[in-house]
């Protein structure tokens, strides 16, 4: 009698994660950094605001990557070996030339700004699939953010209409870190600049928002990523104050300040891999506490 054994199929990726190999590593500004990210992996990568980053533990040359369990549970690798996971934007999709651009704002202690400042081409970087809201259709705008969602504002500004106008407001370390960005609609861009005041202790957006003069809410939308707190309370204002509707509003707490990326991951459940790659399979992926990695820790 012949035994006969049936072959293991190969264990699969978690949830269609992508390994994808860095190309070029170029400093946009002093205090950001762009990655560009290329690959077989991005067939049918398919597109949106946010992306996970399964960031390699640092002199990881040959990364391992969470695998596909039972139920559809992940299966992590060895802890010496296991990726950092980081929600960041997509700053652009290129199908035809099989790319994506991710920035980094560059901080001492963050993992993935430190995996940025030291990444050469070749170096192996996991993601995962673009989910994420963002903008609605709407007559008028109000985009507000500090340099964390920098990325996110601009990609929004260039996917905008020539018929769409509005306000913009981009808090910035300094003058220097203002970059040229390519819009179509008839959008007011100011730049505001913290000259040397700790970003956690910083009140430009907020001041800038509610001193501006608002338009009714009647077709208009309202973007707003920075700290967490603040936030909340622009949240409140376009809502209660200003009359805009729940979806009108896409507010998104980006850090929170005393709280390192880390800690604000886990108080928010925002970097809890099932939860993410869950809100991942309804094209949803983590918007009301999406964060970049800047380990904001204040005294």
């Amino acid at each position: 009698m012949t035994l006969v054994v049936e072959p293991k199929m190969a264990p699969k990726r978690f949830r269609d994660v992508r390994v994808l190999h860095v190309v070029r590593n170029r400093l946009l500004t002093p205090n950001m950094r762009r990655i560009t990210l290329s690959g077989d992996e991005l067939d049918n990568y398919g597109d949106g605001p946010n992306i996970k980053l399964l960031v390699p533990p640092p002199g990881v040359t040959e990364p391992e990557w969470p695998m596909a369990g039972e139920g559809g549970r992940p299966i992590w690798p060895a802890p010496d070996k296991c990726p950092a996971l980081r929600t960041y934007s997509l700053r652009r999709y290129d199908p035809v030339a099989r790319e994506i651009d991710v920035d980094f704002v560059m901080h001492e202690h963050g993992v993935a700004s430190r995996w940025a400042a030291n990444a050469k081409p070749g170096d192996l970087l996991g993601v995962g699939l673009p989910a994420g809201l963002t903008v609605a259709p709407a007559k008028w705008y109000l985009l507000a953010g500090d340099h964390t969602a920098l990325p996110a504002i601009a990609r929004i500004m260039e996917s905008l209409p020539p018929t769409a106008r509005g306000r913009a407001f981009i808090e910035v370390p300094g003058p220097a870190d203002e970059q040229a960005i390519d819009c179509r609609a008839d959008i007011e861009l100011t730049w505001l600049h913290r000259n040397g005041v700790d970003p956690g202790d910083s009140t430009l957006i907020q001041d800038a928002v509610l001193g501006m003069e608002w338009p009714s809410p009647d077709d208009g939308f309202v973007w707003i990523g920075c700290e967490s707190a603040t936030v909340r309370r622009l949240r409140a204002h376009a809502r209660k104050q200003r009359g805009f509707g729940p979806r009108q509003v896409l507010a998104i707490g980006y850090w929170r300040r005393g709280m390192t990326e880390p800690a604000y991951a886990d108080a928010f459940r925002n970097d809890r891999d099932d939860e993410y790659f869950a809100m991942l399979d309804e094209h949803h992926g983590g918007h009301d506490h999406h964060h970049h990695d800047g380990e904001h820790h204040h005294h």
